[in-house]
């Protein structure tokens, strides 16, 4: 008998310290945004940023850094850093960020099994397996749904940020020009990928790398057909003006029809929720009197 209280007693405390380590894990995440958003306006300097970037981490997280170091394999940190570049998270301290709560959330899902076991006892004891491998996993779904999310985004705002792109060349502005427009104007994951392969031109790649990059970044099908365009137009000579604009005119067409084909899946996909919760409810209003009436009958 005391035997599963010490236990339980030992899993609840290390439940409440990975609370903690959570809490300051979040803590530490909004820090490095608003730093993000402080170097974005200017404010500080780069070097401050390395400087913060480099402080020293706290006991619990130099444990976790070094059981992510010891529990992600190399392979498994390049998938992980391949699905953040999907993500759109593409740094590495965003891999580090994903190690950390691939850690985290294992050792949670193991306290919180140790827990079950020790408070409930028998088939509760296979949570001490099943918990961190539940918890080790979740942060990949959760980046693969995000990475889902963003490549929906890409596909809804590609047509209007291509047609700003047609708009600016046809204007007499650069390829290049342009895509900085197109970055600094609009907001959402193409102005960010475009941002980004500027940012690579600048050091040094050639554009056909950068485009080439981002196409298998993202994953996107469309994307993929318009870094295809424009490279080819770039070997052939083609205007890009006309590329760029045929591109946008497809694009278009390509968002209405799937918006029609969106429209017609609607009838079937609240047929089985019309089953389940209408169907129901009308059948006992309409038969419920019937059934009641007929009950008293037999029963007299």
């Amino acid at each position: 008998m005391l035997i599963p209280i010490i236990a339980a007693v030992m899993a609840a405390s290390a439940v409440l310290i990975l609370a903690l380590l959570v809490v300051e894990y979040q803590e530490r995440a909004s820090k490095r945004r608003s730093l993000a958003m402080v170097l974005h306006i200017g404010s500080i300097k780069p070097a401050d940023e390395e400087l913060v970037a480099t402080k020293i981490p706290s006991v619990a997280g130099q444990v976790v850094t070094w059981l992510g170091a010891r529990v992600i394999l190399p392979a498994n940190r390049r998938r992980l850093r391949e699905q953040l570049a999907w993500c759109g998270k593409p740094t590495q301290q965003d891999l580090q960020d994903a190690v950390d709560r691939k850690v985290i959330y294992g050792l949670v899902g193991l306290c919180l099994g140790l827990l079950a076991g020790a408070l409930l006892g028998g088939l509760w004891w296979l949570l001490v397996v099943v918990g961190p491998v539940i918890g080790f996993f979740t942060p990949d779904l959760l980046t693969y749904n995000a990475a889902l999310h963003r490549t929906e985004e890409i596909l809804l705002n590609l047509p209007d940020a291509l047609d700003l792109l047609d708009l600016c060349v046809s204007s007499g502005l650069s390829l290049q020009a342009a895509l900085g427009r197109v970055a600094a104007n609009q907001e959402g994951p193409v102005a960010d990928e475009f941002g980004r392969v500027l940012q690579e031109m600048r050091l040094g790649m050639s554009r056909a790398e950068a485009f080439e990059a981002m196409a298998q970044r993202t994953r996107q099908v469309d994307l993929q057909r318009f870094v295809s365009a424009v490279l080819q137009a770039d070997k052939l000579g083609i205007p890009i003006a006309a590329v760029l604009r045929e591109q946008a005119r497809d694009m278009r067409a390509r968002r209405r029809d799937r918006a029609r084909e969106q429209a017609q899946k609607v009838p079937v996909k609240i047929l089985m929720p019309l089953m389940l919760c209408l169907l129901p409810g009308l059948f006992i209003i309409i038969l419920g009197p019937a059934v009641i009436t007929a009950i008293n009958l037999f029963l007299r």
